[in-house]
């Protein structure tokens, strides 16, 4: 790593989700949050399956898309979620290289779902959310302002396996459990 500083929960924390990636065959295992709170204040019990390919899903889901099933309802009109479509396919295949690469600089990654951001220094676990349980609700939704298209495209994500995967901001409160070893931060 360059420089970085990390905490000993930090670090009690990448050997954890390094030891349990180790004894999976595949790679992929499953991780708990429990207790995270997010940016809204809603406190929540997280199952996150890490190291799962987002490159996979984002295949599975531009087939999902190219394909997509006739009996879904939506709220937008028909017109406008063929754009949203098209639109999101287009994303998929072509996706804004400058915030990607604005986004790999920020991060030194530890192991896949594991990064640490190189200025503030929390830890950052990523993945594929499986189960999400809501101990608290969070503050309420601001009203929503966006143009119809957003609308639509939000309305096609929701079906989406790559709108599953989360990140979440590791701190001191957080309870993680992998591998039969819970993590307490």
């Amino acid at each position: 790593m360059n420089n970085l500083t990390i905490s000993s929960k930090a670090l009690a924390v990448i050997t954890l989700i390094n030891s349990t990636l180790a004894k999976s065959p595949t790679g992929v295992s499953f991780v708990h949050v429990k207790n995270y709170t997010n940016k809204q204040n809603e406190v929540s019990n997280n199952l996150i399956n890490v190291g799962m390919s987002y490159e996979n899903a984002k295949v599975k889901d531009i087939e999902f898309l190219e394909n997509l099933p006739k009996d879904l309802v939506f709220k937008s009109p028909a017109n406008l979620i063929e754009e949203a479509r098209t639109t999101l396919i287009a994303a998929f295949l072509a996706p804004d290289k400058a915030r990607s690469e604005g986004q790999i600089d920020a991060y030194e990654r530890i192991i896949n779902g594991l990064k640490v951001h190189k200025e503030t220094g929390i830890l950052y676990l990523y993945g594929y959310r499986q189960k999400k349980d809501i101990i608290k609700e969070g503050d309420p939704k601001k009203p929503v302002n966006s143009a119809p298209l957003t609308i639509a495209k939000d309305e096609l994500r929701k079906h989406l396996r790559t709108g599953k995967f989360t990140q979440y901001a590791l701190e001191i409160g957080n309870d993680i459990k992998a591998n039969g070893e819970t993590l307490e931060l």
